[in-house]
């Protein structure tokens, strides 16, 4: 008769017991876990900052914002393929911070830290949960870590693409004019960043339309029409110079799995196929939480999320397969990330998900993390290393010379050694001659390493070769000055394009801050 007490005590203590452990699990509630899941993300971001070297893309940034202000606007559309307002942001930023490789990309990276709270508030429409999940996608998925320490537009994309999806989500929820104004402000501030911001456009208002009816929305979509057909003069422009027609050189086969790729897990880094494929399975078994454990009301939530991230897929697609306009790369689609991430979070989220949600989005995070910490521990799956290669080059010749490398690797160099004065003629006369060279990267495999040439052009000989992991250097001197074939050059370095650069002596003093 005694042991029924004994067992209710038992039991009592037992859920007890679980009571305390649940609150002590949940101690910090949703707004505590974004702030520390911010505070992680921030300092991942800011603390590895300067690991890796300036390449070329943001080496035009550079360039192109070392100029004056109206010199800047005038010069984009012969270096740039992007709207105008990440350019005057970085351009007003650099003039607090500074015009070093920390002054640019701290920017971006206080853009990326941003959008880690944008993202909970993105989930948060599906549910608390989902806002957490989305926020810890966000702190350490190798792309947005990536994007966030480059200086170029798509970490501000990314952030105005997250802010205008939650201003959508408010006017889905409350179609009132002001949240409709809101979500055309942000989309509008979005396409002044990058044109493919357009693309997450596009089936957010068809979705709006939908619910709230075309007449609704003539006013703020008609705003963000405006805004694209002034910038319609722009990128016909950029689009003439050639800068982005290296694209459709590559199939969209290759291209389409490149950026299924990079959404998972970054541009380029250590068993990337493993990787990739793991991410994209547990990504896959999130969203099928969706459809086997989700409530009715989760899952009308997440078919509107999911329609945007296909419309934002499926239209620069259907341009490119139509070879209408034909742009789609996955730095280009980066900003699909956003809805995608949503949708994925919502399944990790979802209120019946349990331990399975738990496992998949852990096995997500801690394997975007590993991949994070791979590449700032592995040079060749970083950044190409032209600050190595500068640093090789940094004693000053005693009257100048000739440096022949890949095409445009003279913009890179200038950031860290100064103006550099290219060849008119056929030949050259000159006393030193240094190849450079980078690892090369391979999509899915190990780079190859670096290959400069070692046959001593005509009157020269082998001074040294300066040869690592990343890069490679290869220095040829003369008793006296002596003329060599231009043409020569870039058929040593294996390319008809090479650059071949003057650089003398005094325009190391001159190097801008790096």
């Amino acid at each position: 008769m005694s042991a029924t007490p004994v067992a209710a005590t038992a039991s009592q203590h037992s859920a007890s017991a679980r009571s305390r452990r649940l609150s002590a699990g949940h101690v910090l509630g949703p707004t505590g876990l974004v702030v520390a899941i911010t505070v992680l993300g921030a300092a991942l971001r800011f603390s590895t900052l300067d690991v890796q070297s300036i390449w070329l893309d943001e080496s035009a940034t550079i360039i192109l914002v070392h100029r004056g202000f109206s010199s800047m606007l005038s010069h984009l559309s012969s270096s740039e393929s992007a709207p105008p307002l990440y350019y005057i942001l970085i351009w007003l930023w650099t003039k607090v911070f500074g015009i070093g490789a920390l002054g640019f990309r701290s920017f971006s990276a206080l853009a990326g830290t941003v959008t880690i709270p944008v993202m909970y508030a993105a989930g948060r429409r599906m549910s608390p949960r989902a806002g957490v999940w989305a926020a810890a996608l966000a702190a350490v998925n190798p792309a947005m870590y990536y994007y966030s320490q480059e200086a170029r537009a798509y970490a501000l994309l990314i952030l105005f693409s997250a802010a205008a999806f939650v201003l959508w989500q408010r006017a889905l929820e409350r179609p009132n004019g002001r949240n409709l104004a809101l979500w055309a402000a942000m989309s509008s501030v979005a396409l002044l960043t990058h044109y493919f911001a357009v693309f997450l456009f596009v089936p957010e208002a068809l979705i709006l339309a939908r619910q709230v009816g075309v007449k609704r929305l003539r006013a703020p979509v008609g705003a963000v029409l405006l805004v694209g057909l002034a910038l319609v003069p722009l990128a016909a422009a950029e689009r003439a110079s050639g800068k982005t027609s290296w694209i459709e050189a590559e199939s969209l086969t290759s291209r389409f799995a490149e950026s299924v790729k990079q959404l998972a897990v970054g541009t380029y880094g250590p068993l990337e196929i493993f990787s990739g494929l793991l991410v994209v399975a547990l990504a896959v078994g999130a969203v099928a939480l969706l459809w086997r454990a989700a409530t009715e009301g989760e899952q009308r939530a997440a078919r509107g999320v999911a329609i945007v991230a296909a419309g934002a897929i499926a239209l620069p697609l259907a341009l490119a397969a139509t070879h209408a306009i034909d742009v789609y790369d996955g730095r280009n689609m980066i900003a699909t990330w956003v809805p995608l991430a949503v949708l994925i979070a919502a399944g990790l989220g979802t209120a019946r998900a349990g331990r399975v949600g738990l496992l998949l989005g852990t096995g997500i995070c801690a394997i975007s993390l590993a991949v994070v910490i791979g590449i700032d521990l592995t040079p060749v799956y970083q950044r190409d290393n032209w600050r190595g290669i500068a640093h090789t080059l940094s004693t000053p010749p005693s009257a100048s010379r000739i440096v022949v490398g890949e095409q445009f690797a003279s913009l890179p160099l200038y950031v860290y050694l100064g103006p550099l004065q290219g060849t008119t003629g056929s030949s050259v006369s000159t006393r030193e001659i240094d190849f450079v060279a980078l690892r090369m990267r391979r999509s899915a495999r190990s780079p190859l390493p670096p290959v400069v040439p070692s046959t001593a052009p005509a009157g020269f000989r082998l001074a040294g070769v300066s040869r690592t992991a990343t890069y490679a250097v290869s220095r040829f001197v003369a008793s006296r000055p002596t003329a060599v074939s231009v043409g020569l050059l870039r058929r040593e370095q294996g390319d008809p394009k090479a650059d071949v650069v003057i650089q003398r002596a005094e325009a190391l003093k001159s190097a801008p801050e790096a």
